[in-house]
């Protein structure tokens, strides 16, 4: 059982619920999203007859963000592609972030070993970054592992150079780029309405408008 497999307390928990969690769904014919794959996946590789008729109904396969797929993932398209092996996909291993959801990077790293002829085209001219933001961001990379090898380049010369702010926390943060606007809008380099605050999640923007309020700068 799942339970008897796991290592740890907590993974045994989560064992034991999910088994619950699997029932209860059984009893309502019902299935999730991940089912859809894993079930899927199950399909044809036990009912190798219904397997060719998809893949004769699916002669060309294109996947995007092909870094972010998961192990079901990679098993559903890989059989889909195995007569006709017309597959396309597009990826950057560099933009790898969801292995936590389940996504593994060896799936776009080995693509050429589980396709000997593919045909490699590497995206490396960027349109919409300045020579100084991909030259930091290549200097950052190309210290990771797992990656294949690119040089990001651009015909968008020159930019401002990078500065960098170490906060104690997200409280500090904030205080220091309200700050940095004030400075921008009181020395009449910027209009308020000419200076954007980039975040990654929604999370974020709690300590942001805090902040804006305190220095009493509008935002939208």
């Amino acid at each position: 059982t799942y339970s008897q497999r796991a290592e740890t307390y907590y993974d045994r928990q989560i064992a034991k619920l999910y088994f619950h969690y699997q029932n209860i769904l059984f009893k309502n014919n019902a299935v999730d999203f991940d089912d859809l794959l894993v079930y899927s996946v199950r399909l044809f590789l036990e009912s190798p007859d219904i397997l060719k008729i998809y893949q004769n109904r699916f002669r060309y396969i294109l996947v995007d963000e092909y870094q972010d797929t998961n192990r079901p993932q990679y098993l559903f398209i890989k059989k889909l592609a195995e007569i006709h092996r017309n597959i396309c996909v597009v990826g950057d291993d560099d933009q790898s972030i969801y292995t936590w959801r389940g996504a593994d990077i060896r799936n776009i790293l080995d693509f050429e070993v589980d396709y000997p002829d593919a045909s490699v085209i590497r995206l490396e001219q960027n349109y919409r970054s300045t020579q100084v933001i991909l030259d930091a961001g290549n200097a950052v990379i190309r210290n990771n592992f797992g990656r294949k090898e690119k040089k990001l380049w651009t015909d968008r010369i020159g930019g401002e150079k990078i500065r960098i702010k170490d906060c104690l926390d997200e409280v500090e943060e904030a205080w220091w780029i309200a700050r940095t606007i004030q400075d921008l809008f009181q020395s009449g380099a910027y209009q308020y309405k000419n200076m954007a605050v980039l975040y990654r999640t929604n999370a974020q923007s709690r300590a942001l408008e805090e902040g804006m309020r305190k220095a009493t700068i509008p935002y939208m």
